[in-house]
């Protein structure tokens, strides 16, 4: 007969425990010592979130895309405080970033817009944020979300090398896609001898969407000892009692009826095991046990990092029953740790507990049906789950969804994104499915998600035994440049240097500072808007200029690791004196074409008849095709200007410079000069889109001595969103096709918990849909989604 243990209460760190009847007070030395050293680990190393609410999932091509950041503490879901800058990229589907703009957080908010300019390609792009001091930790847990970019016009004028990296794409994609792989994921973590036990397993293809299976799973004598089926996207369950001294085979049918081979999990002959038997409002209820002789064990349970409950107990020889009431947890995942008396994790099992802490939100409307141009008032009211008022910031977008498809379903919306993907590895599939409702179905697809996905915030191991994590990026607040002066060739440190900072265009601001013992130093500048130009003069007090100036890295993270990803699908071509860089040659030449990461669409190598000429530009003039030199400007052909400008972006030696330091450069110091456009220019963002001249030395370090240029990315301001006001006689004569018809990231509700919001329709009709999404100050989430119709 198991052992039965009914959790009551927590009464200062000591656990009260019931059984038969009687209250027991467990030996909890180990618990306040746990509890400490995770409050500890969390004090070191604050955790964040970040999340974006879109106006919508789907875009055309000279389109806005406008966005609310909500940042928050990745424990309580409280608007962070503690960093005040936040990035946020627009991504295209080679992982290349397209457009990039710094947000300037207060108390944990900020809104911004991307404008997709009418030349951008077609295609699945990605939007993603985080920190600065998020990069510390796993990239998996930045905000990401897939959108859609529409632009048929522009569909066949893509590059060639975009045409053909695509193409090869899609070859690549649909041979993944008839290839399937299951995982087979034992309740706990491990299969033991004789303890029957529940198997999650999950069906994909190569391209990590999930399938439908179905099988079973065979012994050496080929019996069949489980069947399974999946059900959501290719997940599912099964029960096995197996034997340790026997393998297992999974035989699995895919949708086409073909059959795959798949090897078993080993079984062990002994060990722990860890079982969920009931997850409802009355609490959670677990199996533990053992095959050793009556171990001691501790079973501890956190949600986001706050240990909720922890019990130290001795098992039977048949499993121990354990309730946990939940009513006062907070929603999200729980996870259930079993440690073996020396403080090792043995069994882990994650579940979702859902609570009363997630905001109502209603929004109230006069009436389901308008017609066009017509006003519409809205009042959004915000309850929490106690039905009290919620004084909160709340995003709301009314869009209609014409250009959505099947791709954009169930994506993450706040409440996915803050409580589930969020806080566990691996890409969720439709996220948003698992919070559509809570019937019966919906709960299982969870918990079947919840058995096949891994946890790996972090490492218990170092938090019980407080291993040091090795932190590389600081919390960048404000708008910082930071340095080392050294002197030439020998980076000796120069200590009590005078440094000028200058910040030119129509700012011309000047900073002063002095390097510190360490020959660094750190300029704090203003809250600048958009990208500036900045000049760094450092000069010795004998007015010597061999000194050398190094950024410190900035907050934008490493190109090359963004662009490896697509750096092998590029192509280097040209005739004559435009050497082709073959993939023999790619080894040899690493080195020298670090600049450009090898994704130059052109490489013009230098010899002794060029060098011959006046300039950089003259030797440029009709050696390399598509480059147009006049006068003193370059025009690149192929890519269209995003910005005012035809000019391409200059770079001698990978740093940025204009025009004049290009003419001014000898031309018997050139080695060899590249040309990027169209993708490969992409990694430059918008500086890009004209296409970029990289020229490199034959030293191999351009720089004015104690002289160093760059750009550097101010704060972006947002744009007011436009929604017009019709009243006239005149207004079915107005074209307004707009897809989104209201945008505002700052809805406010007042001490009653309510905020108004009126607006008028395009004179189009449709369908339209209204999203509402928000936090409270206390961290609580919220979203609500409803239509009408314009007529």
């Amino acid at each position: 007969m198991k052992n039965r243990i009914i959790t009551l209460t927590i009464i200062a760190g000591t656990f009260l425990l019931l059984s038969a009847g009687i209250i027991f007070q467990t030996p909890v030395s180990i618990i306040p010592d746990l509890e400490g050293k995770m409050e500890e680990f969390y004090t070191r190393y604050p955790q964040q979130k970040a999340y974006l609410h879109l106006d919508k999932k789907a875009y055309k091509a000279g389109q806005k895309i406008w966005y609310m950041a909500y940042l928050v503490d990745a424990r309580t879901h409280k608007p962070d405080t503690i960093s005040e800058n936040l990035l946020v990229e627009l991504v295209n589907s080679y992982g290349i970033v397209s457009m990039i703009q710094l947000l300037h957080l207060k108390d944990g908010y900020a809104n911004g817009d991307f404008h997709i300019p009418d030349t951008m390609p077609e295609g699945l792009y990605q939007i993603r944020a985080f920190t600065n001091w998020m990069r510390n930790f796993d990239p998996k847990y930045y905000f990401r979300k897939d959108i859609n970019i529409w632009n048929p016009g522009n569909f066949l004028n893509l590059y060639r090398e975009d045409k053909l990296a695509s193409k090869r794409h899609k070859r690549k994609s649909s041979r993944k896609a008839d290839k399937i792989e299951v995982g087979f994921f034992p309740e706990g973590g491990h299969l033991i001898d004789g303890i029957t036990s529940s198997v999650g397993f999950k069906g994909i293809n190569q391209l990590g969407l999930g399938v439908p299976v179905k099988g079973k799973i065979v012994d050496k004598k080929d019996r069949t000892v489980a069947e399974f089926e999946s059900s959501h996207l290719g997940m599912g369950v099964f029960t096995i009692t197996p034997e340790a001294d026997i393998k297992y085979t999974a035989e699995v049918e895919d949708e086409d009826g073909k059959t795959h081979r798949f090897e078993f999990p080993e079984v062990q002959s002994s060990g722990y095991y860890l079982k969920l038997l009931r997850n409802n409002s009355n609490g959670l209820q677990l199996e533990v046990g053992s095959t050793f002789e009556s171990p001691t064990v501790l079973v501890a349970c956190h949600i986001r990092g706050t240990l909720l409950f922890a019990s130290e107990m001795r098992l039977g020889s048949e499993g121990t029953i354990l309730d946990i009431p939940t009513k006062n947890f907070p929603s999200g995942i729980i996870h259930i740790t079993l440690f073996n008396s020396n403080r090792e994790p043995r069994c882990e099992r994650l579940a979702y507990i859902s609570s009363d802490d997630i905001l109502d939100l209603r929004i109230m409307q006069d009436k389901r049906e308008y017609g066009k141009t017509e006003p519409v008032e809205m009042t959004l009211i915000a309850r929490d789950g106690s039905g009290r008022p919620v004084e909160g910031r709340f995003s709301l977008s009314v869009s209609d969804r014409g250009l959505e498809n099947n791709a954009t379903d169930f994506q993450s919306g706040i409440a996915s994104s803050l409580l589930l993907s969020s806080d566990i590895a691996g890409r969720i599939e439709q996220p948003d499915y698992y919070f559509r409702n809570r019937e019966e179905e919906t709960l299982r697809a969870l918990d079947f998600l919840l058995l096949t996905q891994g946890w790996r915030r972090f490492d218990w191991n170092d938090i019980i035994y407080e291993n040091p994590k090795k932190i590389d990026y600081p919390i960048q607040n404000g708008l910082v440049v930071r340095g080392k002066v050294t002197k030439e060739l020998l980076e000796i440190p120069l200590k009590n240097l005078p440094v000028t900072l200058t910040v030119l265009s129509e700012f011309n601001d000047v900073f002063i500072t002095n390097t510190d013992q360490k020959g660094q130093f750190e300029f704090r500048l203003p809250d600048y808007e958009d990208t500036i130009q900045v000049e760094i003069i450092a000069r010795r007090k004998s007015g010597r200029k061999n000194l050398v100036i190094y950024l410190e890295e900035s907050e934008f993270g490493d190109p090359e690791e963004i662009f490896s990803s697509y750096a092998s699908e590029m192509l280097v071509m040209g005739t004559n004196t435009l050497r082709p860089v073959e993939e023999k040659e790619v080894d040899t030449m690493q080195q020298t074409l670090e600049g450009i990461y090898k994704t130059a669409d052109y490489v013009l190598y230098v010899d002794d008849q060029m060098r011959t000429h006046h300039s950089v530009l003259e030797m440029i003039q009709g050696r390399i095709p598509g480059v147009r030199v006049y006068g003193n400007s370059v025009q690149i052909r192929g890519p269209s200007s995003f910005t005012q400008s035809n000019e391409p972006l200059y770079l001698i030696d990978n740093v940025p410079v204009d025009v004049n330091a290009v003419q001014s450069l000898n031309p018997n110091d050139v080695e060899r000069i590249e040309v990027l456009k169209g993708p490969s220019a992409a990694i430059y963002g918008v500086r890009g889109a004209n296409g970029v001249i990289a020229i490199f030395t034959l030293r191999g370090s351009y720089m004015i001595k104690g002289v160093l240029n760059f750009e550097m990315l101010g704060y972006h301001r947002a744009n007011e969103f436009y929604s017009p006001v019709y009243g006239t006689e005149f207004d079915d004569l107005v074209v307004d096709a707009r897809s989104s018809l209201y945008w505002n990231p700052e809805v406010v509700t007042d001490g009653t918990g309510t905020a108004r919001v009126k607006f008028y329709n395009s004179n189009k009709t449709s369908k339209f849909y209204v999203v509402v999404e928000g936090i409270s100050p206390n961290g609580s989430i919220g979203s609500y989604e409803r239509s009408y119709t314009v007529k």
